[in-house]
């Protein structure tokens, strides 16, 4: 009896590694796109919160540094605030508006406005966007409120924002002491 040597592989062989091999790749791409896709929403969301994180140190800056005016020179409610502040970049107080305004896609958008009260400049943009609400709160006797009557007063402002289905509060405390006679 005589053994046949093989050489090669059988036809049923090459189909079965080609199938192993198909199987592999085919995970390695589902893979591949599923971290690259997971990466770029990451990546979105660091943005996001850079931007968020960014406007939150200029919004401390700004309040802590409020001058305290007349009742009739403040504008503090849920939607608008104005108030004279000092910047680091400017030797004399500058005029800082946050407005709330709802978009054509139900959305809430902060904006900025920021008046140069010797030169009569003033300039605009955009804060933040697609938000679900933004509102500002105001801290004094012990509570927070949004809405005041006696903006003099105020210890603290905070930002309220709701952004796909997550709350941010931001308070910052007013610098200065309140004037006892108009307590």
């Amino acid at each position: 009896m005589t053994d046949k040597i093989k050489n090669g592989f059988t036809l049923i062989e090459i189909l079965i590694a080609t199938v192993l091999v198909l199987l592999l790749f085919a995970v390695m791409y589902g893979t591949f796109f599923s971290v690259s896709n997971t990466t770029a929403r990451i990546q979105s969301r660091m943005k996001t919160s850079e931007v968020m994180f960014r406007f939150i140190n200029k919004f401390s800056r700004e309040v802590k540094c409020m001058i305290r005016e007349e009742k009739d020179e403040m504008v503090f409610d849920s939607k608008t605030i104005s108030f004279l502040t000092m910047t680091e970049k400017l030797p004399y107080p500058v005029r800082i508006t946050y407005t709330v305004k709802k978009t054509s896609e139900n959305f809430e958008k902060l904006l900025r406005k920021q008046e140069d009260l010797l030169n009569d400049y003033s300039f605009s943009f955009l804060v933040i966007d697609r938000c679900d609400s933004i509102n500002f709160w105001f801290y004094l006797d012990g509570i927070w409120r949004v809405s005041i009557d006696k903006p003099e007063k105020v210890i603290a402002i905070g930002l309220e924002i709701h952004r796909d289905n997550e709350k941010f509060f931001f308070p910052v405390r007013i610098y200065g002491e309140v004037d006892e006679e108009k307590k």
